[in-house]
C-alpha cells in the first residue's frame, strides 16, 4: 500500500519527487562523508604513527568525539590551558615513572603564505624538537637544522630566573580597565620572623596607568602578638615609579623588588611609619625552597577584571628587617609571595595559604561586595578554588563547593573564629578547617555611599582532610588568611 501511494504521488508531481529524492540522497551522502572523516580522525588519535609516536593523547576536557565525527565547531581550534605546567609538573615529574616521554603537538593549523603567485593556504604542524626526538618521531630533514629555540627551552625546562620572570610579569591595563582609576597591581610578600611575629609587605602601582593619574605605594605591617601593630606607608608619584610591561622588576622611589639572574628575589625598602615613629628598613633576599607555584590565572568575571599568580608558595628569606636602629637578622625564615592585578571597585575576596605536612595549600576567589551587588542588581562572583602543591609541583585543584566563616554570635563586624571549606572534584574531596589565633581588622572603602567594610588579615592553624587521587589525606599546619565583612 505504501509503495502504491509513493508511486501515485510521484506520477502526479514527478519534478517535486525527483527534487526530494536528490535532496535526501545528498543528505545521506554528506552524513556518510562526515562520519568517515570523523572516524578517520578518531583512528588517527589512536595511531601513534600519526600523532607523534605516543601511546596517549591528552585533549582538553569537554572534547566530544561524536561532535568531532560530525565536524562540529567544538572540535576546532582547541588549546590546552597551562600546557607547560601540565608537562613539567605532571607528565614529566609526578608521573615520570609511568611516562617515558611527552611532547606538545599542534596539528593541521591553517596558515597563509604570501608568495609571488598570491596567497597560498598551508596546513602546518609543530612540536618541540628535543621532545619529538625522545618520542623517536623527528622528521627527516631535507635541508637545514631542526633544534630547540630559546622559547622551546623556556617552555620545557626554564631556569629559575626565566620561570619567575614569566610568572611575575607586570601588566598595563587594557580595554575599559585602562580608564578605570581603581586599577591596581602589586607584589605581596609575607615573612615569618622567628620568635617575633611576621611582616606583611606590598609594592603597589595603581591608577590610570600609563597616561592618566597614577603612582606607586609601599605598604607594610609588623605584627608581634602581644604588642601594638606597627604600620608603614609611603605614596610615590608616577615620575618616581619604574617598571616595564612583561617584566617583574618594580622600583618605587628608593625602594624596589627585582628578580636576579639566579632566580632569587631582591627586596629593599625604606618606609616611613604611619604614626611618625621610626621607619621600616627592608633588605631581604627571598628564594624558593621548592618549585611550588600557581601560574597566572584569570579569576575575574564579566564585572570584575582580576588576575592572580603565586610564584613562591614555599620560600625562605635571608637578610635584615630594621625598625629604626633595631634590626633583626633572618636566615632561612619562611616566606611567601603572590601577585595581583585588576580593577577593584566594589571588590572583596577570600584568600588563604598554609603549609601542611608535605603540602602547600592555597585557596581564594574574588567577589563583588554586598553593596555593589545590590546597586548593580548582579550576583556575579568569581570562582573559588583550593589548590595544592608539593615537592613534585602541582598536586591538585578543586572547586570550592561550600565555604563558611564563623564569627562570635554571628556578628559579621567581629573577627572570625574559624573558616570551614569543602572542595570537591570528581572522586577527590577535601575539607579545610582553619582556627584563627590572631586577626587584624582594617576599615577599607569599597563602594561609595555605603559603610566601609572591615578587611581581616589573620593567622591561624589548619587541618586538611579527605581524599586526593585515591589516597586518604590528613595534614595539619599553619598559615595566613584574609576575608571581609559580608
Amino acid at each position: 500500500m505504501i509503495a502504491r501511494l509513493v508511486w501515485a504521488s510521484f506520477r502526479q508531481r514527478p519534478g517535486r519527487g525527483v527534487l526530494l529524492l536528490a535532496g535526501y540522497a545528498l543528505g545521506v551522502g554528506v552524513t556518510i562523508v562526515l562520519l568517515s572523516v570523523g572516524g578517520a580522525l578518531e583512528d588517527q588519535a589512536r595511531d601513534k604513527e600519526l600523532v607523534g609516536g605516543g601511546d596517549l593523547v591528552v585533549l582538553p576536557a569537554g572534547i566530544d568525539l561524536e561532535t568531532l565525527k560530525t565536524g562540529g565547531v567544538s572540535s576546532m581550534f582547541f588549546t590546552i590551558e597551562q600546557a607547560s605546567l601540565l608537562y613539567r609538573d605532571v607528565l614529566s615529574t609526578r608521573f615520570k615513572d609511568r611516562v617515558g616521554a611527552a611532547a606538545p603537538w599542534i596539528m593541521d593549523e591553517l596558515l597563509y603564505l604570501e608568495a609571488d603567485t598570491g596567497i597560498v593556504a598551508l596546513s602546518a604542524g609543530a612540536t618541540i624538537p628535543a621532545l619529538a626526538e625522545q618520542l623517536s618521531v623527528s622528521p627527516e630533514l631535507i635541508a637545514g637544522t631542526w633544534r630547540d629555540l630559546d622559547a622551546d627551552l623556556r617552555w620545557r625546562n626554564p631556569s629559575d630566573a626565566q620561570l619567575y620572570r614569566s610568572l611575575d610579569a607586570l601588566h598595563l591595563p587594557r580595554g575599559v580597565a585602562a580608564s578605570d582609576s581603581t586599577w591596581a597591581e602589586w607584589h605581596y610578600f609575607n615573612v615569618l620572623i622567628p620568635n617575633a611575629g611576621w611582616l606583611y609587605l606590598t609594592y603597589m602601582v595603581a591608577g590610570e596607568i600609563p597616561g592618566g593619574r597614577w603612582g606607586g605605594r609601599l605598604l607594610a605591617t609588623r605584627v608581634e602578638p602581644g604588642t601594638a601593630e606597627r604600620a608603614y606607608i609611603e605614596t610615590v608619584p608616577a615620575s618616581e615609579v619604574r617598571f616595564t610591561e612583561g617584566e617583574p622588576n618594580l622600583t618605587i622611589g628608593g625602594s624596589g623588588v627585582a628578580v636576579r639572574d639566579d632566580g632569587a628575589y631582591r627586596l629593599h625598602a625604606t618606609i616611613p611609619s604611619e604614626t611618625g615613629g621610626a621607619p621600616l628598613g627592608i633588605d631581604l633576599t627571598v628564594t624558593a625552597r621548592s618549585r611550588r607555584y600557581l601560574p597566572p590565572v584569570d579569576i575575574g568575571t564579566e564585572q570584575i577584571a582580576s588576575g592572580y599568580t603565586v610564584p613562591l608558595l614555599d620560600a625562605v628569606a635571608t637578610g635584615q628587617v630594621c625598625e629604626g636602629s633595631r634590626c633583626r637578622s633572618l636566615d632561612g625564615a619562611r616566606a611567601y609571595h603572590d601577585h595581583n592585578w585588576g580593577t577593584w571597585s566594589g571588590v572583596t575576596w577570600d584568600w588563604g595559604h598554609a603549609h601542611m605536612g608535605g603540602y602547600s595549600v592555597l585557596y581564594g576567589g574574588v567577589a563583588l561586595s554586598d553593596a555593589t551587588r545590590q546597586s548593580t542588581g548582579t550576583g556575579a562572583n568569581g570562582s573559588r578554588i583550593l589548590y595544592l602543591a608539593d615537592d613534585s609541583g602541582f598536586a591538585g585543584i578543586l572547586p570550592i563547593r561550600r565555604m563558611s566563616v564563623e564569627r562570635p554570635s554571628g556578628d559579621r563586624w567581629t573577627a572570625p573564629e574559624s573558616i570551614a571549606i569543602l572542595a570537591t572534584n570528581g572522586a577527590d574531596s577535601l575539607a579545610l578547617r582553619v582556627t584563627i589565633s590572631h586577626a587584624r581588622a582594617t576599615q577599607v572603602p569599597v563602594a561609595a555611599g555605603n559603610p566601609d567594610p572591615l578587611f581581616f588579615q589573620m593567622r591561624g592553624t589548619a587541618v586538611l582532610s579527605g581524599r586526593l587521587r585515591g589516597s586518604a589525606v590528613r595534614e595539619t599546619g599553619d598559615g595566613f588568611f584574609e576575608t571581609w565583612t559580608r
